[in-house]
């Protein structure tokens, strides 16, 4: 039976709900800046009923807060880390196409197909006066400038790929980070939950560095309830598991002990599980600030460069060479285990196949003649620089004979011939226009490089802008449900502040009963 001040106890009730729910929404007020709040409600419901013995059965004994929950939905979260991984993915791109765009960006600098033009301009000029010692020294100095070129312009791309390796560094490092400070956050949610208290905040700051990782590299969300308000949180990377609930693993990485291609940088980093265990990096389905760091660092459209090899009789391998020596290079499918991107090694290749085709058409002829006083044979105009055998865009440039006496240069096929003799140079005019790049001529062979750079910096650019535009979107999605709204709070604090002015009412209704009942009754 309900005691005699069983209705002051209800009032009680009621302004203990109604000073919760005050707090909460002061709570929410307080947070409304604060990135990856989640907006909490005080869930009510009615107290035990209490039984009376009496006809009508029971008695309603108030209102109790039972929980203080978050708004939030799990399918705007999902939704927004997977859009937040192809962001992070093209960003990354974004910002080192851009660097590249500006190495080979034609259209505004001088650059290498200026160079080259260059080169067959002063080869003009010596047609002119063949035997001219400063029309020699001319096309010297283009070839010396154009060499120049090419190994500023391969060194800049090595650099480009030395920052993208520094980078995926410091994505591991921060993965690691990530999954240390989930794992600790995922046991002090437990920890808290067990006695059936309010982690909500501690979810906050677990969900933001979801958000973070998720940026980082694709992951899988999986939160499985464990009963007793417990739940075993795991998430994982490419099928790998990278938290289980208290436990997490690490990712390591180890330079290369030998270039993956044959223009790289040394001490690139391959990436493992802290027990050994390979993290694939070319998987299709890997995605993030990693996959783009990776792809432009690695990426070869599907092959690798390495030196050529020729089998000989004795079925040993041996470096190909070219007439003069040099080691040369070439690109080999490798689809199973690569990047489909044209990243840094793709035009590396490129540049260094048309060096190689280039300077083996110019030495060729050169070559073959003689100076022009008849003197001497003629020797290879572009070498590789001392202390290196292999020919490509970073090792090559100009005879030092030839930059030491210009006349060392052959401007004739033969002895006999006349000074004024220009079948060699003409030769090597017509050189320009020799369909000998992979079908095409030079010019056009340096152009595709450059149509090919333009096509993959633009689509990082839309992709970078469309993950933008999606994330801003799904963003306000989120925040129509998690978010702290004014109006809302606003409305909720008028409606608790009434609630609570009516309990308080009660309570002053039920004392004046009470002292009618206790200090008047009978007087």
């Amino acid at each position: 039976m309900a005691s005699t001040f069983f209705g002051l106890t209800i009032a009680y009730t009621g302004l203990q709900a109604a000073q919760t729910s005050i707090n909460v929404t002061s709570h929410n007020l307080a947070n409304i800046n604060t990135n990856g709040y989640t907006k909490e409600t005080a869930s009510t419901k009615a107290g035990d009923a209490l039984r009376s013995y009496a006809s009508y059965g029971t008695l309603g004994s108030g209102v109790v807060v039972d929980a203080i929950n978050q708004t939030r939905d799990s399918y705007y979260d999902e939704k927004y880390r997977n859009n937040n991984t192809n962001y992070g993915q093209y960003s990354v791109k974004n910002s080192y196409m851009s660097q590249i765009e500006n190495y080979l960006n034609e259209f505004t600098l001088k650059g290498y197909s200026a160079e080259y033009d260059n080169f067959f301009t002063a080869l003009n000029q010596l047609d002119l006066t063949p035997a001219d010692t400063s029309a020699k020294n001319q096309l010297i100095n283009s070839a010396k400038s154009l060499t120049d070129y090419f190994n500023t312009l391969s060194t800049n791309l090595r650099n480009v790929q030395v920052d993208a390796n520094n980078e995926i560094k410091d994505a591991v490092q921060q993965i690691n980070s990530l999954s240390q400070n989930i794992a600790s956050l995922n046991k002090q949610i437990n920890q808290i939950q067990a006695n059936y208290g309010n982690a909500n905040d501690l979810k906050d700051q677990r969900n933001a560095l979801i958000d973070d990782l998720s940026k980082l590299v694709n992951i899988t969300v999986n939160e499985t309830d464990l009963g007793n308000n417990l739940t075993n949180m795991q998430i994982t990377i490419n099928g790998n598991t990278l938290v289980d609930g208290y436990n997490y693993h690490t990712l390591q990485t180890v330079s290369r002990d030998v270039p993956r291609n044959a223009s790289d940088a040394d001490g690139l980093y391959d990436i493992q599980w802290e027990n050994g265990q390979e993290f694939y990096l070319y998987s299709d389905s890997l995605g993030g600030e990693l996959r783009g760091l990776i792809d432009i660092r690695d990426g070869c459209n599907g092959e690798i460069e390495k030196y050529s090899t020729t089998t000989d009789d004795s079925g040993n391998d041996t470096y190909k060479t070219d007439a003069d020596g040099n080691i040369l290079t070439e690109t080999v499918s490798q689809k199973d285990n690569n990047t489909m991107y044209k990243g840094v090694p793709y035009y590396q290749s490129q540049f260094n196949q048309f060096i190689q085709t280039f300077t083996a058409s110019i030495n060729e002829i050169l070559k073959k003649g003689v100076t022009s006083d008849g003197s001497a044979a003629g020797i290879p105009l572009f070498v590789t620089k001392s202390d290196t055998r292999a020919l490509s865009a970073i090792n090559v440039t100009v005879n030092q004979e030839l930059i030491d006496n210009a006349d060392m240069l052959a401007t004739k096929y033969s002895r006999s011939d006349g000074e004024a003799n220009t079948d060699l140079i003409i030769d090597l005019i017509n050189t320009k226009d020799a369909k000998i790049y992979d079908g095409g001529t030079g010019s056009f062979f340096l152009e595709s490089i450059v149509s090919d750079m333009s096509i993959d910096s633009n689509k990082a650019i839309n992709f970078t802008k469309n993950y933008t535009n999606l994330q801003t979107t799904i963003q306000n999605q989120r925040l129509s449900i998690m978010g702290v709204d004014t109006d809302e709070e606003a409305m909720d604090l008028v409606k608790f502040q009434q609630a609570y002015n009516l309990s308080s009412k009660m309570m002053t209704v039920m004392n004046q009963l009470y002292d009618r009942l206790i200090n008047n009754t009978g007087v």
